[in-house]
């Protein structure tokens, strides 16, 4: 009996290389990406709906092509070819012409990543003065806090720092610097604690 049709390379559904039959080029829907204002946004959509299908590791070089067995090999050229579909179906015409004949699903999140993520200074300078400024302005606690909560969320992962697999002096002085950026974003802090509404109880119930 052939290795291609012994019982370890059977592709069970709980496997990233089992595409449901359900699943086609327009089974992932997400806003477009059209740059850098909605690149961040776009990314979580799509790292939420690959994860769903078990397919996020195509994008992130988790699930490696096999050498030894040709139907996990098959397996994963189909993955990989869907998963590139449907980054291309996300993206703004003027986009997909810069991935179009990039032939790893990998290899066009890394380019995404490295064109689009570079930003991310003038996205932390952008949400700092938004939590500065924010007001309440008459809208509902739970409206003001629901507001300012997702700014800070998105403040919090622009600061987190990447898996890193090998120390360099110039990354050793990035981390070195990197507690720092709190004196930078300090005064936005305590600009959005000034604007925070004063809660008071009522007879009514809690009232800002």
């Amino acid at each position: 009996m052939s290795s291609g049709s012994s019982s370890n390379s059977v592709i069970e559904p709980t496997s990233p290389l089992y595409l449901h039959p359900s699943d086609g080029t327009n089974s992932i829907v997400v806003e477009k990406l059209t740059g850098t204002s909605n690149y961040r946004p776009w990314r979580r959509s799509l790292e939420i709906a690959l994860a769903s299908k078990r397919k996020l590791g195509f994008m992130t070089g988790g699930v490696k092509r096999g050498v030894s067995d040709k139907l996990k090999q098959e397996s994963w050229d189909t993955c990989n070819s869907m998963v590139i579909s449907w980054i291309l179906n996300s993206v703004s015409d003027d986009i997909k012409k810069s991935v179009m004949f990039m032939n790893d699903a990998y290899e066009i999140w890394n380019h995404l990543e490295t064109r689009f993520s570079v930003t991310n200074g003038a996205r932390k300078y952008s949400i700092n003065k938004q939590i500065y400024e924010i007001k309440q302005q008459g809208k509902p606690v739970s409206e003001y806090y629901t507001q300012m909560k997702a700014l800070w969320v998105e403040l919090e992962t622009l600061n987190m720092t990447p898996t890193i697999n090998t120390m360099t002096p110039e990354i050793t002085a990035f981390l070195t610097e990197k507690p720092n950026t709190y004196d930078e974003k300090a005064p936005y802090c305590r600009g959005s604690m000034q604007n925070a509404p004063t809660i008071r109880n009522t007879k009514g119930g809690v009232q800002a």
